[in-house]
């Protein structure tokens, strides 16, 4: 008799754990919806970040490093389910410091993975630590960022990545390392073309 209640309680208490897991990833999931739909209108807030800090679980020294003068978010929408999600670390002193994450909604439990994207043609390296700024005209798979060296915009790299691979590739890279080169070009298009 004692086995058959102890079988009963042991039986009942994981089936509650099962239901609060369900439910708790269940909430999870709407809570991230509702965070996606907002930012997609402008919306977003700091307090939505804190709870998309910890739906997604990005690193805790991306938050100690930025400031509020806006929700420090954006998602680039793939398709209805896919997302990709930029987390602003740091705004710098004239471009900033992100994260990025491939954010899955289509089932209950939603899934991210962090964005390894590559360095340059010559180097193996990764880095997940990205500086510069998503131009406006990037698509969704198709992600062009500037990297500035110095404020007066005439230095850098400008490197467009496909993000619809498993593994990101670079597809364009336009360099301006020497600052002191003359004439001063400003325009990243005019930079000289890294070739494969």
């Amino acid at each position: 008799m004692k086995s058959i209640m102890s079988f009963k309680f042991i039986f009942s208490t994981f089936w509650l754990s099962l239901v609060i897991t369900n439910i708790s990833c269940a909430s999870s999931n709407e809570s991230l919806v509702n965070i996606i739909s907002n930012n997609l209108l402008d919306k977003s807030t700091s307090e939505q970040r804190t709870a998309l800090h910890k739906i997604i679980g990005w690193p805790d020294s991306c938050n100690e490093t930025f400031t509020f003068p806006t929700s420090g978010f954006k998602f680039f929408k793939q398709t209805d389910n896919q997302f990709i999600l930029q987390v602003v670390c740091t705004y710098g002193t004239y471009q900033g410091m992100s994260l990025f994450y491939k954010v899955d909604i289509s089932s209950e439990t939603n899934h991210s993975n962090l964005i390894n994207f590559p360095k340059s043609y010559s180097d193996k390296n990764r880095e997940t630590e990205i500086w510069g700024n998503v131009l406006s005209d990037s698509k969704v798979n198709n992600f062009t960022i500037l990297n500035l060296y110095s404020g007066y915009g005439h230095c850098g790299r400008l490197t467009t990545y496909d993000l619809s691979v498993k593994k990101p590739k670079i597809t364009q890279l336009k360099q301006q390392d020497n600052c002191d080169a003359k004439p001063v070009e400003r325009d990243p298009e005019k930079w000289p073309l890294v070739n494969k």
